[in-house]
């Protein structure tokens, strides 16, 4: 889709779910506000709390753990492409009572004589609980990387703030293209997993637990939708897309990192030639 620049006029290109982007020529900020009416308006958002300086220093640190990434990841020309994005996320707050079915085990051993003696004893054990969850995020782009995103929480939901179009200045933003019943079943996933570490963390004095069977019922299910911060640089190799994020409020990165076969290759045979002079050295002691 096109936009005319407000400032000098050109004209950006911007994909379809984009709300916020800048020109490309004079940098101006370009808010498409008409993106972000009715239904597509968040009811909050948390501002971004680090800045580009923070991000780039932030992933330049996470590289030197990494040495055999290629160098050409780490260049100047690639760090410029860090940007901060606001990205939809679907925040969802809900009652659960949920329940677990669980088979116990005891084993009592004993000598006598020349003998030991064991014997088990088993337990049928049952647990549930009605519990309420508040601002379980999931995000609302089919673009972003699930499991990337949920790497980065949590987020300090006391930052929210009302949502204004100022916030978004300077900044990409997106608008969500998954509402919140496309996202739900990985709500439930992420519920069903909490509920039963829950409830499997009340069973004591056993000396091993199976859970056999759980139910989870859910009540006055509702999502706020919210836009939270995310620094992100992508890098395609060899027909591959990588990708590094951090988090625009606590500042906690994650990502993956493509591999150098040519670095790896060399640290290799640094290695091997360490060993080989260093057996050699011992060699030459015992001869």
């Amino acid at each position: 889709l096109e936009y005319a620049c407000p400032n000098c006029g050109a004209r950006i290109l911007t994909d379809k779910n984009t709300s916020a982007t800048f020109c490309l020529f004079c940098h101006s900020p370009a808010i498409l506000s008409e993106r972000l009416t009715g239904e597509f308006r968040p009811s909050a958002v948390i501002p971004f709390q680090m800045d580009k300086q923070a991000a780039t220093t932030a992933f330049l640190n996470w590289c030197k753990r990494k040495p055999l990434v290629p160098k050409d990841f780490k260049s100047g020309d690639q760090l410029q492409k860090i940007s901060g994005l606001y990205v939809p996320f679907w925040l969802f707050h809900c009652r659960v009572t949920g329940s677990i079915h669980a088979r116990a085990q005891n084993i009592r051993s004993w000598p006598s004589g020349d003998y030991r003696y064991t014997e088990p004893s088993h337990y049928a054990v049952s647990r549930r609980a009605h519990m309420e969850f508040n601002g379980i995020p999931a995000d609302g782009s089919q673009k972003m990387d699930d499991s990337l995103m949920q790497t980065l929480e949590p987020y300090d939901y006391s930052g929210l703030q009302k949502f204004d179009m100022g916030y978004l200045s300077g900044y990409f933003s997106e608008k969500y293209d998954l509402n919140n019943q496309d996202v739900f079943p990985n709500i439930s996933d992420r519920l069903s997993q909490y509920t039963e570490s829950i409830l499997r963390g009340t069973i004591h004095g056993y000396g091993s637990v199976t859970v056999v069977d759980r139910d989870l019922q859910y009540n006055q299910v509702h999502a706020d939708y919210a836009l939270l911060p995310v620094w992100m640089l992508t890098y395609q190799r060899k027909g591959k897309s990588y990708m590094f994020a951090m988090n625009g409020q606590t500042g906690k990165v994650a990502g993956r990192l493509p591999v150098s076969f040519a670095r790896a290759a060399g640290w290799f045979l640094g290695i091997a030639a360490g060993l080989f002079a260093l057996c050699s050295l011992i060699g030459g002691i015992i001869g």
